[in-house]
């Protein structure tokens, strides 16, 4: 094994102090949404990454590194958020999913890059080095013997930090970026000890140390490395080709095994987009590794260089003739190449950046080891690139990987143009969701996770948790709502459901642990479900009994037709004021109070007033109209289990188009709209729900739409939530629902029309390509738009049968699974 030096010998929060006396600044690139973007965004990202690498005109290191998640975290974090009254039914759903997940890695990729500083000390000027070597001729010989000076001044460290925010000042106008602390410096360094063996342990708040002392009367620090601390591990790079560590965890040895990787060859005129070789990497089922070196040749230098290049091909073509030979097609080509070379230098007097990159796959086994390494030469060989395993270079490659190292690896050096180095595409993530919560699918080959309340509880955030589902019939997003709900329900959230296909009453019969929890509330044309809906029956306070008091007017307004301002609607408006002072206020006793207030009209008012008291009065004893008017006897709708559904047979709402028919189910429509809005404003702090399943039927009209427009705008304050599912992506297309809507799920859409709209509601271009996709989507896979407004594929997973059984909203599906063994479940 070939001799490398440890080489950091300090680090203090991002800055790193190399053991050959540079310094380097470590940063976090912010990830971003690359797949299904518009060209236009592409070209924008690819060109923020070019103008970086343009102008930087320092040393970088960049690292791609997976985070790994134990599935341990994971399960402590999904009990936390479990509610006491389903405690144990939700320990059971949670470790169907960790069954689900085991014998995956759960990882997320994260991007860092170093700049390495300026050198800080006196070099260059004479006299400000003959007066440096005086003070202080021991470190003097130190720096320019090339050996390790043993103490750090505090004024250096303090002038390399107003260096390092001037630098993270110019890469915030490029990148985002955030600076790393102590412990991701810890984890970035140890990290690699532990590759194919487990997640790396990690220290908390641990920083190295360094004993105070003085030179020449200056305030410095003296590290006392006990940084080779996180260099455990034994290591055996016989084979040439690999490199095994050997770490005792957990009470047993273990080996972990991993082979670095070079490039040798990129194409100079791959197209963009298409040859992303970093990102395209996270196409993989497992996490490969990267680190890219680059170091700034200006363009004076770089033309310079090309030009001697030219000299030597030259030189050889002519001895080439002069011996009778022909001319080899290498020296040909080479000198096409630094023809086209030197013309665009000349043109746009761009730098070259001489690049190396190395990759690293790990396994736990030898032979998963293999596959692995040829699964990624078979990626790069399909986009041209040529990947080699260098023979005894792998302890290099190791050590290439540690902030703070050297260029090690020699052989395989790239000069690249900033647009090639661009098109590695490098913070560009394929990740979905929250990270944490609760498992609702995988996408590709990374397990997705969700978070019902995170949007307005994340400071970051601060947006709504509403979301939307929408597709055709048997997509799947029936399914996926439900799977959501019955998840918040564990979770302690209060969910109310609008079921107008009465697709959840079997809930309580085949999920028994919901029973004690749910109340069912059938919405019929019956004498047994009068009142249910009167909106003066179910207020309990004052301020619910004001607002409920302007749902009446509204809705007696509309059925009698009484247009605002007029002599009518004043009088049902004061008849409803005065009701409401009263106790077992109900819209049957406004009808009522109606009676009474025409007796004493005069007979040029009488007669219109009684007119609409027949209307209302019909209305009120015959069919849904009954709904709406209780007489203060019946008990209002029970709001005080966590889980709530509405049933509504034979809702019958008109287009916009249609004046008369469908009056009652708008009324009807306003007086859920007031329900809903009430059990929205509960005084509580549990996370509250409302479900529009066929909310389609609602967004048609002008009524229905006003009703999700301000559940969906008042979701955030209210620490509550609406989810919408529609058949038609076009129902969601007002700004006012869209521009609230946290995540979007988008099932197959058949039509073209809806494709192209629920391209606008995923955020993403209506594409050919993305409006084939859509209309093209397998069932139970959806695009899924998360909080963070990243777009990707997401195959919902139903890990429990009985869960599925109860979900399947196919026709005759929820009575027939009852109790059977056969079954078709999402997750394979």
């Amino acid at each position: 094994m070939s001799k490398v030096t440890f080489p950091i010998k300090y680090f203090e929060d991002n800055l790193i102090f190399h053991v050959g006396g540079s310094v380097s600044a470590y940063y976090e690139i912010q990830t971003y949404n690359y797949d299904f973007r518009s060209l236009d965004d592409q070209l924008s990202l690819h060109s923020n990454l070019e103008a970086f690498y343009w102008n930087i005109n320092l040393p970088t290191h960049l690292l791609m590194v997976p985070d790994y998640a134990s599935l341990e975290d994971y399960k402590i974090a999904m009990k936390n958020r479990l509610s006491s009254r389903l405690l144990e039914v939700g320990e059971q759903h949670i470790e169907a999913s960790l069954n689900h997940l085991r014998g995956r890695e759960l990882y997320q990729h994260r991007f860092f890059i170093g700049v390495e500083l300026k050198d800080t000390s006196p070099k260059g000027n004479f006299w400000r080095e003959i007066q440096y070597a005086w003070r202080d001729f021991k470190r003097y010989l130190h720096d320019q013997s090339g050996t390790d000076a043993p103490e750090i001044l505090e004024e250096e460290i303090h002038a390399y930090q107003v260096q390092e925010e001037m630098i993270q000042s110019r890469m915030n106008g490029y990148l985002r970026v955030r600076r790393v602390d102590s412990s991701d410096m810890e984890w970035l360094i140890r990290r690699g000890f532990y590759r194919g063996i487990s997640e790396t342990p990690r220290r908390h708040q641990w920083r190295p140390k360094t004993i105070p002392v003085e030179v020449g009367q200056k305030n410095a620090i003296r590290p006392t490395r006990d940084i080779l601390n996180l260099t455990e591990g034994k290591f055996d790079d016989s084979s040439g080709r690999r490199l095994i560590v050997e770490q005792f965890v957990n009470g047993r040895s273990r080996k972990g095994h991993m082979a670095f990787l070079t490039i040798s060859h990129i194409p100079d005129k791959a197209p963009f987009p298409g040859i992303e070789w970093l990102y395209n990497l996270q196409r993989l089922s497992f996490p490969v590794e990267a680190t890219l070196r680059t170091e700034t040749l200006g363009y004076r230098k770089a033309l310079k260089q090309v030009m001697n290049k030219k000299k030597e091909l030259k030189a050889e073509d002519e001895h080439a003739t002069e011996s009778g030979e022909d001319t080899s097609f290498h020296i040909l080509n080479s000198k096409q190449e630094a023809l086209e070379l030197e013309n665009n230098l000349r043109t746009d007097k761009f730098p070259l950046l001489i690049s190396s990159i190395v990759l690293c796959v790990s396994a736990s086994t030898s032979d998963e080891l293999d596959l692995r390494i040829q699964l990624v030469k078979d990626l790069y060989a399909d986009m041209l690139i040529q990947i080699e395993i260098p023979y005894g270079d792998q302890w290099r490659g190791f050590n290439e990987f540690i902030p703070g190292s050297k260029r090690l690896i020699t052989d395989y050096i790239h000069h690249m143009d900033p647009t090639a180095v661009a098109a590695s595409m490098v913070g560009a993530t394929r990740q979905l969701g929250d990270g944490y919560g609760s498992f609702i699918g995988m996408s590709q080959n990374l397990p997705v996770f969700f978070q019902h309340d995170r949007g307005p509880k994340d400071e970051r955030l601060s947006t709504t948790a509403s979301a939307a589902f929408i597709g055709s019939l048997g997509a799947g997003k029936s399914l996926g709502a439900n799977l959501f709900t019955y998840q918040a329900l564990l979770n302690g959230a209060r969910v109310l459901i609008f079921d107008p296909k009465d697709e959840r009453g079997h809930w309580p019969d085949h999920l028994p642990e919901l029973k004690p929890y749910t109340n069912i509330v059938t919405l019929r044309a019956s004498l047994e479900d009068r009142g249910k809906l009167d909106p003066l029956m179910g207020a309990k306070n004052t301020s619910e009994l004001t607002s409920a008091g302007e749902t009446a007017k509204k809705i007696l307004q509309f059925l009698a037709r009484a247009s605002d301002g007029t002599y009518e609607a004043i009088a049902i408006g004061k008849a409803v004021d005065h009701v409401i002072q009263n106790e077992n206020a109900s819209m049957t006793a406004v009808l009522l109070h109606l009676i009474e207030v025409v007796k004493d009209l005069p007979a040029k008012r009488k007669d219109s007033l009684e007119e609409i008291i027949d209307v209302l009065s019909y209305l009120a004893t015959s069919g849904q109209g009954q709904l709406l008017f209780g007489d203060g006897s019946q008990e209002a709708i029970d709001l005080s289990k966590p889980l709530t559904i509405l049933q509504v047979e034979d809702l019958q709402l008109p287009d916009e188009s249609q004046t008369d028919f469908g009056r009652m189910g708008i009324a009807i429509l306003m007086a859920i709209s007031d329900f809903s809005r009430r059990f929205s404003n509960q005084s509580s702090d549990e996370f509250k729900m409302v479900l529009f399943d066929e909310s389609w039927r609602l967004a048609k009209v002008r009524e229905g739409r006003a009703v999700l427009e301000e559940l969906v705008r008042t979701g955030r304050s209210k620490n509550s939530a609406i989810y919408l599912v529609s058949q038609n992506a076009k129902d969601m297309l007002g700004e006012e629902i869209r521009s609230n809507l946290g995540c979007r799920f988008v099932f197959r859409c058949r039509d073209q029309k809806e494709a192209e709209a629920a391209c606008q509601i995923l955020g993403i271009e209506a594409t050919e390509m993305n409006v084939d996709r859509i209309r093209n989507l397998p069932t139970g896979i959806c695009l899924m738009s998360d909080l963070e407004k990243r777009v990707n594929e997401l195959e919902i997973r139903v890990v429990e049968k009985r869960l599925f059984q109860a979900f399947d909203t196919r026709p005759g599906q929820s009575k027939s699974n009852k109790g059977r063994e056969e079954h078709t479940i999402v997750a394979p």
